[in-house]
């Protein structure tokens, strides 16, 4: 049950995220594109660290919650 009510509030956290995939044409050269992939990268690694980070956290809550009771 636990795991529903988790995986629901991801669900409605991703839906609510500000990260939206963009596809441009543009014309670049081939270094400042590999620049701009390297830094989405990065930001996409990034996010998916502080989406793990609040998991752990609230599953810290959760079984703090629990050991209270």
């Amino acid at each position: 049950m636990i795991d529903k009510e988790y995986n629901n509030i991801l669900k409605k956290y991703h839906k609510l995220s500000d990260r939206h995939i963009l596809v441009v044409e543009t014309d670049m050269p081939y270094s400042v594109v590999l620049k701009v992939v390297n830094l989405s990268d990065k930001i996409r690694k990034a996010g998916n660290e502080l989406v793990s980070l609040i998991r752990k956290n609230y599953e810290q809550l959760l079984r703090t919650k629990r050991y209270r009771k």
